[in-house]
């Protein structure tokens, strides 16, 4: 989970094929591009956010997804 300064709450967003997308930022300002992203299953998010991935994020009211860095991401328990 990530709250913005104005209060949003983004959580992981789940593609209609089931799985997360996940940035490797190795490939610098072209990670956020869909070619650069991986698919991964919810089990496998944590070791890559651990590996410095970035995960895409869906904001609860606005509804836009994002790229969002390990490092702003919060785990719930």
């Amino acid at each position: 989970m990530r709250i913005t300064v104005d209060g949003e709450r983004f959580v992981p967003h789940r593609f209609s094929d089931g799985f997360f997308r996940m940035a490797d930022p190795a490939y610098g300002k072209v990670k956020h591009h869909a070619a650069n992203q991986i698919a991964v299953r919810d089990d496998e998010v944590g070791g890559y956010l651990e590996r410095g991935f970035l995960l895409r994020m869906r904001g609860e009211r606005k509804g836009q997804v994002n790229l969002i860095a390990a490092a702003e991401i919060k785990r719930e328990d």
